[in-house]
Formats: C-alpha cells, sequence, structure tokens
C-alpha cells in the first residue's frame, strides 16, 4: 500500500494531518463517554456558544448546544454498566453529505463519544459553519486539548478513488451520508474483514396535519414550526418534510390559511436559487407525465405545492427542493400507509399524537418510519438516526462472565 503522503498529497486537512492517519493503527480507543471527549466537547460547546461568528448560524449554535456537559452526560448514563464495557472500533472514516453543513460535527460527535479515532471527509462546498466548527477544534487543541489531536482529522477532498480505497482498507469502521449514487460509489472501495459500514441513503419525511386542529392554532406560530423543518435546510434534510397528508372536515380552509402564513413568512425570510425553479418545474412536468394527473398550485417560485389524488412510494421520485410540496387529502391516517416504504424515514404531526402515527406504523409493519416528531421537531439532533442508536453502532462491547 502506498504511503499516505502520496495517496493523500490532494486532501485539504481542516484539522490534523495525513501523519494522524499514517499511524492511527496505533492509537489506542478509548471507552465509550470518555471523560477526555466529554471535557473536550463542554469546552468547544463554551467556546461556540460565545462566538459571534458563531452565533451568526443557528445550525452550529444547535449542534454547540447539543454538546454541553449536561447533555452528554444523560447519554453517558445509558453506558454505566460495567458488565458490559464498551469502547470505540478504532479508526472511523466518515463521508459527510455535501448539502448539510454540519451534519459532518454530527457524525463526529457520536464517533468521538464511541471512543474512535475519527477522520471525516467534510463537503467540497466552503460553508462558513464547516470553518467557525474546525478553527474552534483546532484552538482547543493548542490550548489544553493536545491530548485530541492524535483522535480527529477533517478533510477535505475531491472525488477521489484512490482517497476512498486508502481510508476505506485502514477503517474499523466506515460512515456513508449522502444519495444513493454517493453509497453505491464508496462501496467500490473494499473493507477489512472485521470493519463495518453505516449507511445513510436518500431518504423522505411527510407531515399529518389535522385541518380541525390547525384552525384552533396561531397561523403565524405553525409557519414558524414548518419553516423550521423544511426551508431551514432549503428541504436538503432527509427528515424535511415533502409530503403534507391533511386529515379532518376543514382541509380546504386549513390549508388556505396555512400556506398564506408560510408564503408570508417565506418572503421576508428565503432566499431561493434561481436554478431551482427550472428544477421544480421540470419536476412538476416529469409527474405529470407520469399520468397521475396532479394539480400545481403556487403563490410563486419560492412556494410550490402539487396537488396529488393519490399516494406511493415512486411518488417521491418527483420530490424537488426549496419548497415544493405534495398535498393529499386523506380520510385516515392509514390511506398514507403506501408513502411509508423503505425510504421514509421522519414523520411530523400537528394535531394528532405521534404516538398514534408510531403504532399505526407497528401495527402494519410498514419498512420505513424510523422517528415520529411533533412539527417544528424534525431538525432536531439525536443519537439515534435512522433507526441506528449511533454511538453503540459506532462502538464495541467486552462482556465480563
Amino acid at each position: 500500500m502506498p504511503q499516505n503522503s502520496e495517496i493523500l498529497k490532494d486532501a485539504r486537512f481542516l484539522s490534523g494531518n495525513a501523519e494522524l492517519i499514517l499511524n492511527s493503527g496505533g492509537i489506542p480507543a478509548l471507552g465509550v463517554c470518555s471523560k477526555e471527549v466529554l471535557d473536550f466537547f463542554d469546552a468547544l460547546s463554551r467556546i461556540l456558544m460565545t462566538s459571534k461568528k458563531a452565533r451568526a448560524f443557528s445550525d452550529v449554535i444547535a449542534w454547540a448546544f447539543w454538546i454541553r456537559r449536561a447533555s452528554l452526560e444523560k447519554l453517558a448514563k445509558r453506558f454505566a454498566d460495567t458488565r458490559n464495557l464498551r469502547l470505540g472500533r478504532g479508526f472511523a472514516f466518515h463521508i459527510a453529505p455535501s448539502n448539510v453543513p454540519v451534519n459532518f460535527a454530527v457524525s463526529m460527535t457520536s464517533s468521538l463519544l464511541a471512543g474512535n479515532i475519527t477522520a471525516v471527509r467534510v463537503p467540497s462546498r466552503d460553508f462558513a459553519q464547516i470553518g467557525i466548527i474546525s478553527d474552534a477544534i483546532n484552538s482547543l487543541m493548542d490550548e489544553g486539548f493536545e491530548y485530541m489531536r492524535p483522535y480527529i482529522a477533517l478533510m477535505r477532498y475531491g472525488h477521489d478513488k484512490s482517497i476512498n480505497d486508502y481510508l476505506s482498507a485502514r477503517c474499523d469502521l466506515r460512515v456513508v451520508w449522502g444519495g444513493d449514487a454517493t453509497v453505491a460509489e464508496i462501496r467500490t472501495s473494499p473493507l477489512p474483514a472485521r470493519a463495518i459500514e453505516l449507511e445513510f441513503p436518500d431518504r423522505y419525511s411527510l407531515c399529518f396535519i389535522n385541518s380541525d386542529e390547525y384552525l384552533k392554532q396561531d397561523p403565524k406560530r405553525i409557519a414558524e414550526l414548518f419553516y423550521t423543518d423544511t426551508y431551514y435546510s432549503d428541504q436538503n434534510a432527509c427528515s424535511s418534510p415533502r409530503a403534507l397528508v391533511w386529515l379532518g372536515s376543514s382541509r380546504d380552509e386549513a390549508r388556505e390559511r396555512f400556506y398564506d402564513a408560510l408564503y408570508e413568512l417565506v418572503k421576508k425570510r428565503y432566499h431561493m436559487d434561481p436554478i431551482l425553479a427550472v428544477d421544480k418545474l421540470n419536476a412538476f412536468c416529469e409527474l405529470a407525465a407520469s399520468g397521475r394527473r396532479p394539480r400545481l398550485c403556487k403563490k410563486d417560485n419560492t412556494l410550490v405545492r402539487v396537488k396529488v389524488q393519490s399516494v406511493d412510494e415512486a411518488l417521491m421520485d418527483y420530490k424537488m427542493s426549496g419548497g415544493y410540496f405534495f398535498d393529499y387529502d386523506a380520510q385516515t391516517p392509514e390511506d398514507a400507509l403506501p408513502l411509508m416504504g423503505k425510504r421514509c424515514q421522519s414523520v411530523s404531526c400537528l394535531g394528532i399524537e405521534p404516538e398514534k402515527i408510531a403504532i399505526m406504523a407497528l401495527r402494519h409493519g410498514v419498512r420505513g418510519v424510523d422517528r415520529v416528531v411533533r412539527m417544528g421537531h424534525t431538525m432536531d439532533l439525536s443519537f439515534i438516526w435512522d433507526g441506528f442508536d449511533m454511538v453503540s453502532a459506532m462502538s464495541r462491547v467486552i462482556t465480563v462472565g
């Protein structure tokens, strides 16, 4: 195998360096939720929470709040059973998604808490959030947290199979975030025999709204909640709803009030890339050509909704981002079961208890639906994602008889 100084010559390191990866085999794994890692994240949280640059980005602050000591100690209590000792698997190689700026840090967090030496390929796009977080990490390593240097490498490189091959061949854990094409590409790089892989490919989400309950609510407040779930990430997050399932007896009235309030908020806050207008029209034309007879309704290109008469998982082949929603009238929540296939990740709810939807999914044995939350919470950070208990899956157990 070539030396990494040759293989990684085109990789730009934001934190760490190529030598860290070369020497990773000699670095001991840490215990799950080790004091060293908890101390590091607590200090990192405090730096970011008081940074003017960081406070300009709500996703950075949300992550900083998530990694504070009080939050992580709750996680640590889950792994306090000394009869089953947990430690990291070794060297973890992460491929972060290209369109969600802070996801790389979320993946890194679980990996370090699991006790792994962690190398992450961050998005090639130069998101400001990535620089803010990596700069904060580097400053901590210069100020009392030198012991974390061997455990973190953040790098940026293009679609270079030789680098993917090299890092995959060295790793004990590979974590792949991105579309189905990304997963397929990375799978061509072989893993060692004992290595494991976690994959987070294309998913979609939907939202149930009880129209009768909605009309009892403040439309501006509900618009804020839905904006957080969708426009906040430009609908690029898998957890952002793509389809709205309307229930109750006041669907038409509720729908108009809902979209009017949402549009007023979108006009104030949202800037859409012009290319998305073309993409949305193209997605609708492809859907119409499929014979489904959809109806296009829009205020302007920033808020496009497509009324459909029936739903199935294939409908999501025609999804689009940037404020593009399928509208479906249902008599009961069960009418939406055809949407709950393997690719369905999150379900958000307004005016209907999440437990009711979860029980329905269990009763019908659906292949999808990994989480059910109230509207406004689809973007909440969690150590359980896509059905994986992240820290558990990224660590290993030493049983004691």
